[in-house]
């Protein structure tokens, strides 16, 4: 088993290596204030560690980036297995990168220029990130109806919000409220047409159809009463913007993996030294 670095994510929340979601959400606000800028006289040593404070939070509530980053480190102990729920796949919507500016923007009230720790400081300003990155624990661990009352709320706040209303129908899914899931996947979609350039959001597309084909007679009756579902009839222009976007995003996400390789090298050849000029 690889060790952890001396100062790993969990360490840097003070938190042992299993903790669940509500213990982390604690210690994240915890640690946050601690070590908040504005309680040290705008101390440039307390502004690192907070934003250290927030990268670490921001990769353990994410179910798929924590699993990846337990990964690097060999196995829990013995009957603490991970949490992780892989259906939702690398992205929701068209690219990781549009996932993650869903996350942080829509919905939220977020000043130009923004970065995760700068958006991060305004602690009460988070709330409803940390409410979705719960939904999302709550979802991963199969608690379907608590990830359904959250992201009801959250779709609520913010109705334009795709990743929100996606849990939400998502959930419903899973709790076997067909007609709820089906209608909401819908508005995911209707969503994605009026954004620019379109998403196409094949992922929830697939599910819809997936959904109508298990609809019984009544189903299909409720179906007929309603407007025609959505379609998405891109140009070729658009087209060829989506496919482009799509490309850029890969390669984005594989220069990042590229560079976590690269220093995790560089880190595993200086403790090699350090260990070797200690001998």
């Amino acid at each position: 088993m690889k060790p952890p670095p001396p100062a790993n994510l969990y360490e840097t929340l003070g938190v042992a290596r299993e903790v669940g979601f509500d213990e982390l959400k604690r210690a994240y606000y915890r640690r946050a204030k601690e070590c908040h800028p504005d309680r040290h006289g705008g101390s440039a040593e307390k502004e690192e560690e907070f934003k250290r404070v927030v990268a670490a939070f921001d990769i353990l509530s994410d179910p798929r980036r924590r699993q990846e980053y337990d990964e690097q480190w060999g196995p829990l102990p013995a009957g603490e297995p991970l949490v992780y729920f892989p259906e939702t796949g690398p992205s929701i919507m068209d690219t990781e990168a549009d996932d993650i500016l869903e996350e942080l923007v829509v919905g939220n009230d977020v000043p130009r220029d923004a970065t995760l720790q700068t958006l991060m400081l305004d602690l009460a300003g988070t709330r409803i990130f940390v409410r979705f990155r719960e939904a999302r624990n709550r979802f991963a661990e199969g608690r379907y109806a608590d990830c359904h009352r959250l992201c009801g709320k959250l779709v609520s706040l913010a109705p334009q919000n795709i990743l929100y209303r996606f849990y939400f129908a998502e959930s419903a899914r899973k709790l076997g409220k067909v007609g709820k899931a089906r209608r909401h996947f819908r508005l995911c979609i209707q969503e994605g047409l009026m954004r620019q350039p379109p998403q196409r959001l094949d992922g929830i597309r697939r599910r819809y159809q997936a959904l109508a084909e298990r609809q019984g007679l009544a189903g299909k009756l409720l179906e007929w009463l309603l407007p025609p579902p959505p379609s998405l009839s891109l140009s070729e222009a658009e087209e060829s913007r989506h496919q482009l976007k799509r490309a850029v995003g890969r390669m984005g996400q594989q220069q990042i993996e590229k560079e976590a390789r690269r220093r995790l090298v560089i880190g595993a050849a200086k403790k090699r030294q350090r260990r070797q000029l200690g001998q």
